[in-house]
């Protein structure tokens, strides 16, 4: 009898325990917030075995988000592997509201000394169909910033850009010039600067990536580095990739279609993390 008390009495407090960290969490459980749930889903990893297995792992933390009263829908994400042709187990995705949306978003695992573990979480990422990736013919860049001016979208970044500096092609001046483009707030730091001497015609090769382009004082400043770098466009058809309304993808592609200058346009996805 003293035993089945015991039991009784313990039950209970872990459940007014657990009914006080559900609320809390749930609280926590929207796109705006669900960073604070990066360091609760930590602490229960740490609390695995030190031998649960990757598969084991990803099933509890699955059971554990359900147990939750918030309607997470955490799911096992698999995917067919390409050579052996079979569905295997490749991480976590959980649902959350935003606004009249649901979004799924994935559970990104931590990157530890260059190995990913699954002992810890680094956030969540999810994708929206928010962006157009238009192939052109546009080889010189004032070209293509009349086109982004005319279309009055944001542009998530301008690709395939290729320059040539005429000053003098040596591993000093790339350097100087290519750690300056790097420093620029448009300039893709993520790909970086590909910069090459002499690569298929005299002089200084820079492959340059920008963003954010729909700002006509990074257009003006890009106008004025290029004169500053002696940089000239080599003929490189660039691509635009806009923002769009999420969801318009094909409406967007068969309208940009139409255009001369428009080899192919297709509807592309953003990836935002959530750190």
């Amino acid at each position: 009898m003293a035993l089945a008390i015991c039991i009784s009495a313990c039950e209970k407090d872990n459940e007014m325990k657990f009914s006080g960290n559900d609320v809390g969490f749930c609280s926590y459980f929207n796109l705006e917030n669900i960073h604070k749930t990066i360091p609760i889903v930590n602490e229960f990893l740490a609390e695995l075995p030190d031998d649960t297995s990757r598969e084991q792992t990803f099933e509890l933390l699955v059971e554990w988000f359900n147990s939750f009263s918030c309607g997470i829908d955490a799911r096992i994400l698999r995917r067919v592997d390409i050579i052996w042709g079979q569905e295997v187990i490749i991480g976590v995705g959980i649902s959350i509201k935003d606004g009249e949306r649901i979004r799924r978003l994935e559970v990104d695992f931590a990157i530890i000394n260059n190995a990913l573990t699954h002992s810890q979480i680094a956030g969540y990422s999810y994708y929206k169909q928010d962006a157009i990736h238009v192939a052109t013919t546009l080889t010189r860049i004032n070209e293509v910033f009349a086109v982004i001016n005319s279309r009055g979208f944001d542009v998530k970044r301008i690709e395939n850009g290729c320059y040539i500096s005429s000053m003098p092609a040596n591993q000093t001046n790339l350097e100087y010039i290519r750690s300056n483009l790097l420093a620029k707030p448009y300039v893709d730091s993520g790909w970086g600067v590909a910069a090459h001497l002499n690569w298929y015609t005299s002089g200084i090769t820079f492959f340059v990536q920008l963003t954010s382009m729909h700002n006509k004082d990074y257009q003006e400043d890009w106008i004025e580095t290029m004169a500053q770098y002696q940089l000239v466009e080599w003929n490189h058809a660039m691509a635009i990739i806009f923002y769009i309304p999420e969801n318009t993808g094909e409406q967007w592609k068969a309208n940009f279609e139409q255009y001369d200058f428009v080899r192919w346009a297709e509807p592309s996805v953003t990836v935002y993390r959530i750190r």
